[in-house]
């Protein structure tokens, strides 16, 4: 705890002096989000599912959760280097008292237009496995996409990373990456993870993205088995324009094992959103259908994601969102039948800066 109250005057230092140097000032800024949540149907069983609610308790149960604390701060060193340092806070992470805490999520350095529209940046870096689609959901703050919604990915790691546009009016932009694959973490093992994005805008409105990430010999921690390698390749088409905004996300990974089967989970996730009355009520809704393992016909669930709500805009900055959080399961095989998961929500959402 010290190391973050240490952290965190340093932000807050660095905030009000930065006006006294020559360089442009620091910026602070972040948000947060959480929910008041109600589990109306459903068993528990975090074996079955990966879902925030499969393990919480059974019907008629409900807490308030505070689900991502951001605080960020900034710098702009020149207008050729930019600086950032990331805390983060969730119900997932506590001290040794089992009370709030945070911890690193970004720590980088950019180099701005190395090459002309094109910038480098090393440290801890946000990846760009779900950047493109998740901007396009527009909702992090009621759920994540479905890349990282499945555990199939990391939204940061550290490494180094090379991206920009190319084109006439940034027609097409990549994102390239080399990181430890160990997210936050220390590096556990001699391999690296490759990412690659390519984004395309062909019209006013519409982008397309071609992803894929690679990585080899993954020792999972307090496991007995090793990965010899892990692939993700997914597409991702959206369109967004002042009237609607509407996605569409498939994914597929590949976990080749040493020492036990291989597996692999296939998603596809569609999403819509549209304004009702102008910043002031807008609704969102989604589904998703997830298979863990499509080798495997005989044991274990389909799972069909379902969500829903409304979007009140008390201030443009200040989100209040009831929406309702279904996840169903369909047995393979002989497995036993499960209860969907269901539970009604209020979300809150707010941003400072």
């Amino acid at each position: 705890m010290k190391t973050t109250y240490l952290s965190l005057l340093i932000l807050i230092a660095v905030s009000i002096n930065s006006s006294a140097q020559d360089q442009p000032a620091g910026k602070v800024s972040g948000y947060a989000f959480g929910d008041y949540y109600y589990k109306v149907g459903g068993e528990k069983s975090k074996a079955v599912s990966t879902t925030q609610y499969s393990d919480s308790a059974q019907t008629k149960s409900g807490a308030f959760q505070l689900r991502r604390i951001y605080l960020n701060y900034e710098h702009a060193i020149s207008e050729t280097f930019h600086a950032q340092f990331l805390l983060e806070g969730n119900d997932g992470v506590t001290d040794g008292k089992d009370r709030y805490s945070v911890f690193i999520k970004l720590a980088n350095l950019e180099w701005k237009n190395i090459l002309p529209d094109q910038n480098l940046a090393v440290g801890i870096i946000g990846t760009p496995t779900w950047v493109v689609s998740e901007k396009v959901w527009g909702y992090r703050s009621v759920e994540k996409t479905i890349t990282d919604f499945r555990g199939m990915g990391g939204s940061t790691d550290l490494g180094i990373t090379m991206k920009g546009s190319l084109g006439t009016d940034g027609m097409f932009g990549y994102a390239v990456m080399v990181g430890n694959g160990s997210g936050q973490k220390p590096e556990n093992n001699k391999s690296r993870k490759y990412y690659g994005s390519f984004t395309a805008k062909p019209i006013k409105g519409l982008i397309v993205e071609a992803y894929s990430d690679f990585e080899s010999e993954i020792t999972e921690p307090k496991k007995t088995y090793s990965i010899s390698q892990k692939t993700t390749i997914k597409g991702f088409a959206g369109y967004q324009d002042d009237r609607f905004s509407v996605g569409i996300e498939a994914i597929k990974q590949t976990r080749q094992y040493t020492d036990t089967a291989d597996i692999t989970p296939v998603g596809v996730s569609v999403f819509a959103s549209a304004p009702i009355i102008k910043d002031k009520l807008s609704a969102f809704a989604r589904f998703d259908t997830y298979d863990p393992d499509t080798k495997n016909s005989s044991f274990g669930y389909n799972e069909y994601f379902m969500m829903a709500g409304l979007d009140f805009s008390a201030h443009k900055n200040v989100h209040i969102m009831p929406n309702i959080w279904i996840n169903t399961f369909s047995k393979k095989g002989s497995t036993t039948n499960r209860k969907a998961d269901t539970v009604a929500r209020v979300t809150f959402f707010y941003v400072y800066k």
